[in-house]
């Protein structure tokens, strides 16, 4: 193929220049010819007085004469006569000035041009001089002949430089046939022999045949093909062993080469970054999108001795991943580092419970204990002696003794719920019945503050929720509606179909909560006026209860609220 490519190759060239210099050679004798007529036709030119009447007359005369297309041309650019046009017809030619030939002649030279003519509907050859170089006044004359006569030499030869050029083709791949043909054999040999060692075949070998520089690569083939076939055995078997380990491994485990590419990485780091696909030869930054955990890379990279970081995955839960890493040494370098992950997003978020869980409740115990308390050791020091302010103080015992029911009764509530042991019965139920059963629970409360407590929700409305459930949601919103209102304002319960779902909204002119506190409205223990609220009675798990719930009922629940105008929870529930 090189032997007839480059033949190809060469004949294209040299017949395309060989094509070329045979119309520039036929162009140019057209050119001469023309040049030697155009001299006759300026004698007969340069000597007629009457040069502007005559001109056509005498254009007409001279192309019979010398076989051409004869065309006298002013001074300015105006064709005052042409062979091949009548009077009537040279009225409508347009001026010739700018023509390249005419331009070059009314300079006082010799133009020569190759255009295609739409008078005649061909390509002419064009040459054009001064009727008397000495006094341009007296114009240019033109001679014009088609170039058919080159396009008819050139279609002669062409066969004939094609032939020769097909001809040294054919003999280059003849000769390139033969010369490459017993060295092609055995190089396709060892083309197969090489693609099966690739392919995981370390058996196959070439068959050198001969003793040249053919047969010499053909045996350090073999040879190399010996080497890898015992160092892949050896690699195989380490690499199986190790794989075994990592995959026994509960901790996830990843090998990053200097650049940041991953080189191994077992399942368990696989699961616990919720990695698909392929793990090996991605990068770390487009597989694991946590800063944390590349920074400890870079640290590990610097630093000689381990380091250790803590990953938080915020699109995961907020789970936390606390990592150890530290680099891998290949003599004095540095050629990369290993990374052992442990998933402690459950310690953390047990040890964050149990603090919380042990401030919010003593804080929450502390007041109703030590009024408890202080009224009884009160009682005990002589205020039994006095009926009347003991029965006041047996009744505040008795109120603070009912808020730590409250309380717990709360606590163990949300705790079942958060466990999923809360027992949650899915059916149709009626929206409208829910709401007014909660409405009634809430109605005395509302009217002792002179409030307005109305319920909007069609008839017909149903959802698919734990009924008891919901209506103790829709009470923890509607009590903390109440509390929250001042008296003679209004509280609404509403309720529509919202694209197979249900909305309801209970919505307040209360107080309204700061936009600082919106986000953490849900939160347990969580109050924005906690001297109120106490002296309401809440105990601060309402709407967290009212939260779990929701959820747990396969739905939302949302807050919005503005100070000073009211607030509007909205829940989402599955259609009935």
């Amino acid at each position: 193929m090189s032997f007839v490519l480059v033949a190809a190759l060469s004949a294209s060239i040299a017949g395309i220049i060989l094509m070329r210099a045979l119309r520039d050679e036929l162009t140019d004798q057209m050119a001469q010819r023309l040049l030697v007529a155009s001299r006759r036709a300026v004698v007969i030119l340069s000597e007629e007085p009457e040069l502007a009447g005559r001109a056509d007359e005498i254009a007409d005369r001279l192309g019979l004469d010398l076989s051409a297309r004869v065309t006298v041309i002013s001074p300015a650019g105006a064709v005052l006569g042409d062979s091949l046009l009548d009077a009537e017809a040279l009225r409508t030619v347009e001026n010739h000035a700018g023509r390249e030939e005419v331009a070059a002649a009314l300079k006082g030279g010799v133009g020569r041009a190759e255009r295609h003519s739409t008078t005649v509907g061909e390509d002419l050859l064009y040459v054009a001089v001064p009727i008397d170089p000495r006094d341009p006044a007296r114009g240019v004359v033109r001679l014009a002949v088609p170039l058919s006569a080159v396009a008819r030499a050139e279609a002669r030869v062409r066969p004939l430089v094609i032939g020769a050029s097909l001809l040294s083709v054919l003999v280059a791949a003849a000769a390139g046939w033969m010369a490459a043909r017993r060295p092609a054999r055995r190089l396709t040999e060892m083309s197969r022999a090489a693609t099966e060692i690739a392919a995981g075949s370390m058996g196959a070998r070439a068959r050198p045949g001969g003793a040249d520089e053919i047969a010499d690569l053909a045996h350090s083939l073999n040879r190399m093909a010996s080497q890898l076939e015992e160092r892949l055995a050896l690699l195989t078997r380490e690499q199986s062993q190790l794989r075994t380990i990592l995959d026994g491994m509960v901790e996830g485990v990843l090998l990053l080469d200097a650049s940041g590419r991953i080189l191994l990485a077992n399942d368990a780091f696989a699961r616990i970054f919720a990695v698909q696909g392929p793990i090996a030869g991605r990068r770390l930054l487009e597989t694991v999108r946590a800063p944390a955990l590349h920074e400890g890379v870079e640290a590990a990279l610097q630093e000689t001795s381990p380091v250790s970081r803590e990953v938080t995955l915020p699109d995961d839960g907020d789970r936390v991943i606390s990592a150890s890493l530290a680099a891998v040494r290949e003599g004095p370098h540095k050629v990369g580092a290993v990374a052992v992950f442990h998933d402690v997003t459950e310690i953390k978020r047990l040890e964050r419970v149990r603090r919380e869980f042990v401030a919010n409740v003593s804080h929450e115990l502390r007041t109703p204990l030590t009024a408890i308390k202080g009224y009884a050791e009160t009682l005990l020091a002589g205020g039994l002696q006095e009926p009347p302010r003991a029965a006041e103080f047996v009744e505040v015992i008795a109120r603070h003794a009912e808020r730590l029911r409250r309380l717990i009764e709360d606590l163990l509530d949300l705790a079942s719920i958060e466990q999923g042991e809360a027992r949650i019965e899915p059916a149709i139920v009626s929206v409208r019945e829910v709401a007014a059963q909660a409405e009634a629970v809430l109605r005395p409360a509302a009217e002792s503050k002179g409030q307005t407590l109305e319920v909007v929700i069609p008839e017909d409305l149903t959802v698919l929720a734990d009924r008891d459930r919901l209506a103790q949601v829709l009470i923890n919103l509607l009590d903390n509606a109440v509390k929250f209102t001042p008296p003679g304002g209004r509280v609404e319960v509403a309720a529509k179909s919202e694209a197979g779902r249900v909305g309801l909204t209970v919505k307040d002119t209360g107080v309204g909560i700061p936009p600082g506190e919106v986000g953490r409205i849900f939160e347990r223990f969580h109050r924005v006026d906690r001297s109120r609220d106490r002296r309401e009675g809440g105990t601060g798990l309402g709407l967290a209860i009212a939260k779990h719930l929701t959820q747990a009922m396969d739905g939302t629940i949302e807050v919005e609220s503005e100070p000073g105008t009211g607030t509007t929870f909205r829940i989402t529930l599955p259609s009935g």
